[in-house]
């Protein structure tokens, strides 16, 4: 059970460095402190990476482990 844990907690530690290059990437491109429209821009944006992100995740470990 232990084992079963562990492997979910790296595989979501793992996920999270891929999101958070993409999150520093919009940072940089769309510079949300800049205007309004860009902060809503990448307001929806995040928002949108957060949902499919979490779908995503789920999504391997309820396939990896059926019993989750």
């Amino acid at each position: 059970m232990k084992l079963k844990a562990l492997m979910i907690l790296v595989i979501i530690i793992a996920s999270l460095l891929p999101v958070y290059m993409v999150y520093n990437y919009l940072q940089r491109v769309l510079q949300p402190r800049e205007s309004g429209r860009k902060f809503l821009l990448w307001l929806f944006v995040v928002l949108s990476i957060v949902f499919v992100y979490t779908f995503l995740v789920v999504l391997v470990i309820r396939l990896m482990f059926p019993g989750a």
